[in-house]
């Protein structure tokens, strides 16, 4: 018998599957999680094939279920569902292909997966990645806009129309990557760092259509949102519908509810921007108009004055007034001089007759000595000392001699 060792002991095809064959089917049943990525039943065939893909790494298995497992099952087994599956790995000879037959599945309880993604929130949140003092404003008006998306997919077309139909100058860096499944979340980011390097864009957008949790799934993972909140661009999330939230929607700069709500928040509408431009001119006219028409009445009155009608008149008359002004003026400072003078003659009269100076004119002396003090008795003088004499008019000198 050939034992296949040589290539003159070859054994045939038959024989090497049939080996297989042998060695696989000893294998014990396994329980297998994964994600259904595609789901086919023959019409009239009692079998149902799909694939089942790892959700963390490129790898596949094949797996056949009888129809009736399917039909049975609570939950409708569609292709994104993320799933535990019972079965035993066989060899199917006629293919050459390993296979799965399975006995039963069931979907991964949602329950476990949206505990994970909480917890994956609350820590994200506690380091400071969603907090609104961090996120940066969307320009007014972008020049070029980076958009991640789907390949050919339904949320660029959207994205892309309605933001040219709003601002239709506006232009695009589209990057087009897997939004679903092992690889989106990596595709995406090595898009978001290639538009940060190239820094040809003034905001990003990441969008995908509608999908069930499992499908938005990459757009929870925590490379991606620490990717997001490192990004130098400003950052717009728009994935799925209004009531899907995946984490990249907390991180991101901008929130859009939907693909179409993108358009909405990253630029203006040309026609309400010219609308505005318009109400501002026909405000700021009114404005100017109503300004001139107050300056005219103005004018009208300055010009309705005596003073421009008849400058010479107007002359004259302030003339005379002034001349009246003028001859009360004077006639008050005179009659005030007047009275103060009667207030005062009496007064000073009085004062001179007080002060030493009218003692003086009725012929009395004030003698000082040395140093000028006052000499009132012969004692404060002494022989020989010079005397100051005041009288009336001027002064004398005198010695004393006795």
């Amino acid at each position: 018998m050939a034992t296949g060792q040589s290539p003159e002991d070859a054994i045939q095809v038959k024989d090497a599957a049939r080996a297989l064959s042998e060695i696989i089917t000893q294998l014990p049943s396994v329980w297998i999680e994964g994600q259904i990525t595609s789901v086919k039943i023959r019409p009239g065939s009692d079998w149902v094939f799909m694939d089942l893909r790892d959700v963390s790494a490129d790898a596949t298995l094949n797996v056949v279920f009888n129809r009736s497992v399917i039909e049975n099952s609570p939950t409708e087994i569609t292709s994104g569902l993320r799933v535990l599956v019972h079965g035993k790995p066989e060899f199917w000879m006629n293919r050459g292909s390993l296979i799965i037959r399975g006995k039963a599945i069931s979907p991964v309880g949602l329950g476990e997966l949206m505990i994970q993604l909480e917890k994956l929130k609350q820590k994200l949140a506690a380091e400071g990645l969603f907090a609104p003092e961090r996120k940066r404003a969307i320009p007014f008006l972008p020049k070029k806009i980076g958009l991640i998306c789907g390949r050919a997919s339904a949320a660029m077309k959207d994205v892309i129309e309605n933001t040219k139909l709003r601002w239709p100058g506006i232009e695009f860096d589209v990057h087009e990557v897997a939004v679903q499944g092992v690889k989106s979340s990596s595709e995406v980011r090595a898009s978001l760092s290639q538009l940060n390097a190239e820094k040809k864009v003034d905001v990003i957008v990441i969008t995908r259509g509608g999908g069930s949790f499992e499908d938005l799934l990459p757009f929870s993972d925590e490379l991606l949102i620490r990717a997001v909140a490192a990004s130098v661009i400003p950052v717009v999330s728009a994935i799925g519908h209004e009531q899907d939230t995946p984490l990249l929607d907390y991180v991101a700069d901008l929130r859009a509810s939907t693909p179409t709500d993108a358009a909405s928040k990253i630029v203006p509408d040309l026609d309400d921007e010219i609308d505005l431009i318009d109400r501002f001119i026909d405000s700021m006219r009114e404005r100017i108009g109503n300004r001139i028409e107050r300056e005219q009445v103005s004018l009208e009155r300055l010009l309705e004055t005596s003073a421009l009608n008849s400058p010479s008149e107007f002359i004259q008359t302030h003339r005379d007034e002034l001349f009246d002004l003028k001859s009360g003026l004077r006639e008050l400072i005179t009659s005030k001089i007047t009275s103060e003078q009667s207030w005062f003659k009496p007064r000073l009269a009085q004062l001179r007759t007080l002060s030493p100076m009218g003692t003086l004119a009725r012929g009395f002396a004030i003698v000082r000595g040395k140093d000028g003090k006052l000499i009132r008795k012969s004692s404060d003088a002494s022989i020989g000392e010079v005397l100051d004499i005041r009288v009336e008019k001027d002064s004398l000198k005198a010695q004393v001699t006795k």
